[in-house]
């Protein structure tokens, strides 16, 4: 978690940034997945990130970090009272 605040504040503190328009996002989804729904879409999203990391670098290109982070989170309560 620390690497990738200080990656974040290395880009804030860039003389030309512009959060604004740069193409700079942050999202969370909180999504329910049983194992195998979990497993498809962590297939999914290699599928989909695995070729562009063979680019090389090129006049034409910009390198962005992309930092997809997993975790379970806590069940919500359903508690009504």
């Amino acid at each position: 978690m620390a690497a990738l605040v200080a990656e974040f504040n290395a880009y804030l503190d860039r003389e030309n940034t512009d959060p604004a328009t740069d193409p700079v996002g942050y999202r969370q989804h909180a999504i329910w997945l049983n194992r195998d729904e979990l497993n498809t879409m962590i297939s999914r999203l290699r599928d989909a990130i695995a070729p562009q990391l063979a680019n090389p670098p090129a006049p034409d290109r910009t390198r962005y970090l992309l930092s997809p982070i997993l975790f379970p989170s806590e069940e919500p309560s359903t508690d009504t009272t």
